[in-house]
């Protein structure tokens, strides 16, 4: 699947990545999230770039966002379709470095927005704080996600 997605005009921004990022607390499974200062509580996302494959891209968009550097390549976990237009969002599972509960980030885009990171519980659903697309997604994460 990713070689055909490679250098394709049409994915370029309407098509996006969610990096996941996981850990394992006291037998529960926790994604990484964070409270954007303008848009509520979201999980990493970002487009895909005219020169990127899905993966490449997935690393970029964490990197920007959080400041995480990948330890190994991400793994596709699966894609859907996303938020009342339906875009497709390809999820994958990045292999981080050992982090911290909480810390924030400011990123180099978008302004220097500060993004405050967080650990989300898998089984728990996202509240009215979250920003609405990202209340969808959750749904395709925990089936992405749960049988691990």
């Amino acid at each position: 699947m990713g070689r055909a997605l490679q250098g394709h005009p049409r994915l370029t921004g309407t098509t996006k990545v969610c990096p996941l990022v996981t850990r394992r607390v006291d037998g529960q499974w926790l994604v990484l999230a964070f409270i954007h200062p303008l848009a509520g509580r979201q999980f990493v996302k970002g487009g895909i770039e005219r020169h990127e494959t899905p993966a490449k891209a997935a690393i970029r968009e964490l990197s920007e966002e959080s400041g995480i550097r990948v330890m190994a390549p991400p793994v596709l976990l699966g894609t859907a379709p996303i938020g009342s237009e339906g875009r497709i969002w390809h999820f994958f599972d990045c292999p981080a470095p050992a982090l911290p509960d909480r810390w924030q980030h400011r990123t180099e885009d978008r302004g220097g927005l500060l993004f405050d990171f967080f650990w989300h519980p898998l089984a728990k659903t996202p509240g009215q704080d979250w920003h609405p697309i990202f209340r969808d997604a959750h749904v395709t994460i925990r089936r992405l996600l749960d049988g691990r």
